[in-house]
């Protein structure tokens, strides 16, 4: 399990909305909640690409929790990865790398 790194900057609480827009211009978002060993593992994994998207947290907004129920069978999975049209669920190194290069081709497009 990962500890909390203290010098990481604390990111502001983005609503669904926001994620929303940010995806609708390019962005990728992460729907996440507290305590969920795989949202850690996807922040360590992504390093500093991790501010480059835009985090929601599933608990503090009903908007983006039923968004994450509707594309993962009605289960509130997480981390879910959204892009474009694309989503899945960053549970795996393999899933760490994917977000790294969705994230990576939105840079490049902006």
């Amino acid at each position: 399990m990962f500890k909390k790194d203290p010098s990481r900057r604390t990111r502001p609480a983005a609503s669904h909305a926001d994620a929303v827009r940010h995806v609708e211009q390019g962005g990728v978002a992460i729907y996440w909640r507290p305590g969920c060993p795989f949202c850690s593992m996807l922040e360590h994994g992504l390093g500093e690409d991790a501010d480059s998207a835009t985090w929601t947290n599933i608990w503090e907004d009903r908007d983006a929790l039923a968004f994450v129920e509707s594309l993962n069978d009605g289960n509130a999975t997480v981390p879910t990865v959204v892009a474009g049209t694309e989503h899945f669920v960053a549970a795996s190194p393999e899933a760490v790398a994917a977000t790294r290069g969705l994230i990576d081709h939105a840079r490049k497009a902006r």
